[in-house]
């Protein structure tokens, strides 16, 4: 059966990259189409090419399941027309041992999902975003807030003893600049939720192992509340030029964060986020359902495969190949679908997101079981 097991892989493998091509040729030329309004007025058509070439990657990854599928169905339906499988069954292939073959091809196809979900896509959707940045004369903001960068800060230890929270407020990154932002608002809290400075200052820059120098920043130190039942009303103070040094976990890749969908981040970039996340006590739901789907979606090819194995097993008369092309393309998109559904629909109701993550495979796996069970009682 090894000799059968390298034939199978081969053929799935150069059926997938002919699909994989077809699909993401079209889906790029789509994307290609979409940029017209552009071409000529913001930038050239080489320019238009660039970005929809560092748009590939993302595309690859989230067709590679339905692709698995449709290069498995074919050449599952192609060796039931030419009698190849009959006989395999003849010799006593087993739908487990047929499973177990498959996971040969699946094992090729998820190892090289992962590797584009994981450095790929990310690198190729910052530098696409950064580009876009600098063609449309825009800043590179949190995505959805017109104000910019908003993130929660714990201080394990402060100077003068009084500040044991900040907000903080980047109105932009600088595009290809990782230790470089624009302008900060600082908002510094007491333990009892009193708030005691605030920081304005035009640009930062990091400093690896230290924390982020503001420069020419203005520095407004509130007075202390008393609960006195006659109390002195104390000015603030105001220092302007000051150069602040905010010792802080924050890193950049912490802001970069806010700038890129959850989807189309890696798995490390999510995993470290969503620590900061809850360090800091904040909400998690929407970044820990992008990663269980980072870690499960790739896992779907094999269950894609095993969605396949049903029409290896119908004879001729019932279809032919491109029939079930289409139904395995119906069934694909159907997967695509209840993928996005089920993410939209765990985030709203607060479902763990592994069970998120896991439904749509599971759902096509009870498909795919119940439909062995038919072809195979028939």
């Amino acid at each position: 059966m090894r000799v059968v097991t390298r034939h199978l892989t081969k053929e799935i493998l150069i059926s997938t990259g002919f699909v994989l091509i077809s699909l993401v040729a079209l889906i790029a030329f789509f994307d290609l189409v979409g940029q017209a309004k552009n071409i000529g007025n913001r930038y050239d058509f080489s320019m238009a090419l660039f970005l929809t070439v560092l748009k590939l990657p993302s595309r690859l990854y989230e067709v590679m399941p339905i692709a698995a599928l449709l290069g498995a169905v074919y050449t599952m339906s192609r060796w039931a027309a030419n009698s190849e499988f009959t006989i395999l069954r003849i010799s006593g292939l087993s739908p487990m041992r047929l499973a177990v073959m498959l996971m040969v091809p699946a094992s090729v196809l998820i190892a090289a999902t992962y590797a584009l979900g994981e450095w790929v896509t990310p690198a190729a959707d910052k530098m696409r975003g950064e580009m876009r940045t600098i063609l449309f004369d825009r800043t590179l903001t949190a995505r959805g807030y017109a104000s910019g960068v908003w993130v929660k800060d714990t201080v394990e230890s402060d100077a003068a003893g009084d500040v044991s929270m900040r907000f903080v407020n980047v109105h932009n990154l600088i595009a290809g600049e990782d230790s470089r932002t624009g302008a900060w608002r600082v908002f510094e809290f007491n333990d009892k939720g009193e708030l005691v400075r605030i920081l304005h200052a035009p640009e930062a820059n990091y400093i690896p192992n230290s924390g982020w120098h503001l420069k020419d920043a203005t520095v407004e130190t509130l007075p202390r509340v008393t609960r006195d039942e006659n109390p002195m009303v104390e000015a603030s103070t105001f220092r302007r030029g000051a150069d602040v040094l905010l010792v802080s976990d924050m890193r950049p890749d912490i802001l970069g964060v806010l700038t890129i969908k959850p989807e189309r981040m890696g798995i490390s970039d999510l995993w470290s986020y969503i620590s900061h996340l809850k360090e800091t006590r904040q909400t998690t739901e929407r970044y820990e359902v992008a990663l269980w789907s980072k870690i499960f979606y790739p896992i779907a090819i094999f269950v894609m495969l095993a969605v396949a194995m049903p029409f290896a097993y119908l004879n001729v008369r019932s279809g032919g190949v491109s029939i079930r092309i289409f139904v395995g393309l119906m069934i694909g998109i159907s997967f695509y679908a209840l993928n996005n559904i089920f993410s939209f629909m765990g985030i709203l109701n607060t479902w763990h997101p592994m069970v998120v993550a896991l439904l749509p495979s599971t759902i096509m796996l009870i498909f795919a079981s119940i439909a062995m069970w038919v072809v195979e009682k028939r």
